[in-house]
């Protein structure tokens, strides 16, 4: 069987490639600006943070892409900028709502309380199941 060489035709651009390349040159002349624009929005200057909600923006901005109407740098920067102002409002939002309050079981307020009865480590669970009894008495 002869090998035969496919002809060098360029493939189409498909939309969807198209809309990867654009948000791969969005991505490479907007990330450092946006970055500094989060870095100065999270509190203590959290650098690990702000690397992860530009991440997020940049995600957002990937999934809303086909949405954006922005005809210039302005317009688009804005857009990101926006997009990257509510990534970080949203996350010290959902940060307010979900407080953790650390408890420490070693500390002394919870040492020498009487346990309540029924309760503690020596209680069986309520299983229903029932130790079964050798009629030998348990010898070999």
């Amino acid at each position: 069987m002869a090998y035969s060489a496919m002809p060098a035709a360029m493939p189409a651009i498909t939309p969807a490639e198209q809309l990867n390349e654009r948000f791969t040159a969005i991505y490479t002349q907007f990330q450092p600006r946006i970055a500094r624009l989060v870095l100065g929005q999270v509190r203590d200057r959290n650098h690990a943070l702000a690397e992860d909600l530009t991440a997020d923006a940049f995600y957002r901005a990937w999934i809303d892409l086909h949405k954006c109407k922005a005809t210039s740098d302005g317009q688009m920067y804005n857009w990101l900028a926006t997009l990257a102002r509510r990534t970080v409002t949203e996350h010290y939002r959902w940060k307010k709502n979900t407080a953790e309050t650390p408890t420490d079981t070693g500390h002394w307020t919870f040492a020498n309380r009487d346990m309540e009865p029924g309760a503690g480590y020596y209680t069986p669970a309520p299983t229903g199941f029932r130790t079964a009894t050798l009629a030998d008495g348990g010898t070999r």
